[in-house]
């Protein structure tokens, strides 16, 4: 969706696609209307993109505390993937801005309850889902970038494209309900069935978890095995205490995102290059491709060098972020191979912030919290993403508004 966003944006700003116009993109060939030195962009940024694109996945994510142990996963995982169909379709059959932002807002719910409830799971198995859970995302975020500016790239319209990726979805079906090992439906971090020996478990029919009462005396019996799993059962008041320690995991990655997306979403499509092979559409979605390429390199990385200072992530993505500041507004550099290099070490710096921060909590935090705790962390992404999508908006628009120095 984030790949296609300034298709998405140029295609209902301007329906009526004018002559000579590319036929592998949307985006209308701006050069022979515009003044000379007046920037080529969206009126819109594409941070409006960015905000339905993670706003319902936050909801989710901040309210999980509430309702995540009373949801089993037999009734999240087919809500996901329900979500997921829809938004492709949506999207493709847009007719207004409205159409299409509500279309990408169904792709974050559906990705927002699937990371809740899959990043959740890997507290089950051996620690090295953790790795390639992430390695997973950087890989999904590089096919999904890749795949859409290939599609587009062989005359496939940015309609058609979207409706390829139905195969997603499907796809999640088949490896949730066919490959996954599981016997039952999966662990209920608050009220869980004692006696369970299959490393998944559920939620036994006469628990109530909207009882306090019934609560507090489950968690005086302590701690029920599932497998070699011990699954703390706890109440509204200690789930939100543990979030406090994981603050020095979650401040490191909100950093991260804050500076990654506000880069993407703000700063991406004001960074092009004139006469070269490619349009200033084909330079975003390269772009993206080039970053999540550095994304999917280092979130499956931390099986060969991990680190416990998460606190660097979050200073280098800043001096990214500043560097792409001063160059669309300055536009300085000279060829855009040294724009593919930052923006690939910029996807470098995002994904090991992710994957060392899960694979610290994986191992430090104690295994009756651990699937809460991988839960609530992933609140700290979504919330960085976010505030970069409101702070680009404003920043897009006026550097947009400004004309090319020179």
């Amino acid at each position: 969706m984030l790949s296609a966003a300034y298709d998405i944006l140029a295609e209902q700003e301007s329906p009526e696609p004018q002559p000579m116009q590319n036929v592998t993109t949307s985006v209308p060939d701006t050069t022979t209307v515009l003044p000379p030195h007046t920037r080529k962009c969206n009126q819109l940024s594409t941070g409006a993109i960015l905000l339905a694109d993670i706003l319902p996945s936050l909801i989710v994510k901040m309210t999980a505390a509430l309702w995540v142990h009373r949801v089993t996963h037999r009734i999240r995982v087919p809500i996901a993937i329900l979500f997921a169909t829809a938004s492709f379709i949506i999207v493709a059959c847009s007719v207004g801005i409205w159409m299409s932002l509500l279309g990408v807002a169904c792709a974050s719910f559906s990705s927002g309850l699937g990371e809740l409830t899959f990043l959740g799971l890997t507290a089950f198995y051996h620690k090295n889902t953790v790795s390639s859970w992430s390695s997973g995302t950087g890989g999904a975020g590089l096919f999904g970038a890749l795949s859409y500016a290939g599609l587009t790239a062989t005359g496939l319209s940015p309609q058609h494209s979207i409706l390829v990726m139905l195969v997603v979805p499907a796809v999640m079906t088949l490896s949730y309900y066919v490959i996954l090992d599981h016997v039952t439906s999966p662990p209920s971090p608050c009220c869980v069935k004692a006696g369970d020996t299959t490393p998944l478990i559920e939620q036994p029919p006469n628990t109530s978890p909207e009882d306090d009462e019934d609560c507090v005396a489950e968690h005086e019996e302590g701690a029920v095995q599932a497998g070699k799993v011990h699954v703390k059962l706890m109440c509204l008041q200690e789930r939100l205490k543990l979030i406090l320690p994981l603050l020095k995991y979650m401040v490191p990655l909100f950093g991260v995102y804050v500076a990654e997306y506000y880069i993407n979403q703000a700063l991406f499509e004001l960074i092009y290059f004139e006469h070269i092979w490619l349009t200033l559409a084909e330079q975003y979605r390269w772009y993206q491709v080039d970053y999540q390429m550095g994304v999917f390199i280092s979130r499956s990385s931390v099986n060969v060098y991990h680190t416990k200072r998460i606190w660097v992530f979050p200073l280098l993505q800043v001096a990214n972020a500043v560097f792409f500041t001063v160059e669309a507004y300055f536009l300085f550099v000279p060829h855009i191979s040294i724009i593919l290099i930052v923006v690939l070490f910029e996807g470098l710096m995002g994904g090991g912030a992710y994957v060392n921060c899960f694979y610290a909590i994986r191992e430090e935090v104690a295994p009756e919290v651990r699937e809460f705790s991988l839960a609530v962390a992933s609140v700290s992404d979504s919330t960085g993403t976010c505030l970069a999508g409101f702070l680009s908006i404003p920043v897009h628009n006026y550097i947009c508004s400004l004309p090319i120095p020179g």
